[in-house]
């Protein structure tokens, strides 16, 4: 009887085209089931993640899960990947879990953040959006309450997205400071495709005063306007944690 095995995954992901498998370029997801396709020498795998995450765009906790009926145990099974990756992708945990777990449909939240920050290094040009502009931190507090509570996301999204279900609850939108870093947590129960860059990049815009607060809930409340959504860069971006009951 095959067994069901949960994998919480590190990875950089600045030299990959995101999590999902494509058939031409190297994604998080393909070379770890390449890589337990090899383990376990067969060619049914299918890895489940609990969400896909952008060309360019970290985790500090991708959830991944996948049956499979083997000897080995969770240890050896962890030691055997990390063996094989590459060093820009690192499983933390294998762990059995109930046959019903699945990463995608069991999370009942995820957590992003998204770091900025206001002094140019290129030690960490890969992981924090360079922002040279001066910033309202008082206009991102409030943009960032805004969004708390249910909302239909549609203008927050890409826009050729084919997902029919646009609203999504945010049960938790911050924005923290420091000298010169500036970093917003957000939690919802789910997200949609490019919906964490296209609002940090407007808030920003409203706390650099190229666009009011007005327009921010105009866009948020899917009104008509001319002001559209401006999403940031994917660098500083991290799917930080996943939730499940």
């Amino acid at each position: 009887m095959k067994k069901n095995y949960k994998l919480n995954i590190i990875y950089d992901g600045s030299s990959f085209f995101g999590w999902q498998v494509q058939k031409s370029e190297r994604t998080v997801q393909g070379e770890i089931e390449k890589e337990l396709k090899n383990i376990f020498k067969t060619d049914k795998i299918n890895l489940i993640g609990s969400g896909r995450t952008d060309s360019g765009v970290h985790a500090n906790c991708q959830v991944a899960n996948f049956h499979f009926d083997t000897k080995m145990d969770t240890e050896q099974i962890k030691k055997a990947l990390n063996r094989k990756l590459s060093n820009d992708v690192y499983i933390k945990d294998c762990i059995k879990v109930n046959t019903d777990f699945n990463s995608r449909f069991s999370a009942v939240r995820r957590e992003y953040i998204y770091q900025i920050t206001e002094d140019f290094n290129p030690l960490n040009r890969m992981y924090y959006w360079h922002c040279k502009w001066p910033i309202n931190q008082k206009r991102l507090n409030e943009c960032s309450n805004l969004l708390l509570g249910e909302h239909d996301f549609s203008s927050f999204s890409k826009a050729s997205s084919e997902t029919k279900n646009k609203i999504c609850k945010i049960y938790e939108s911050k924005w923290s400071f420091n000298k010169t870093e500036l970093n917003y947590k957000i939690v919802g129960n789910r997200f949609l495709q490019h919906m964490v860059r296209l609002l940090v990049g407007t808030m920003i815009e409203v706390s650099r005063e190229k666009i009011k607060l007005k327009d921010f809930k105009n866009i948020l409340e899917n009104k008509d306007s001319k002001i559209s959504a401006v999403r940031a860069p994917a660098q500083g971006l991290f799917l930080n944690k996943v939730y499940y009951d």
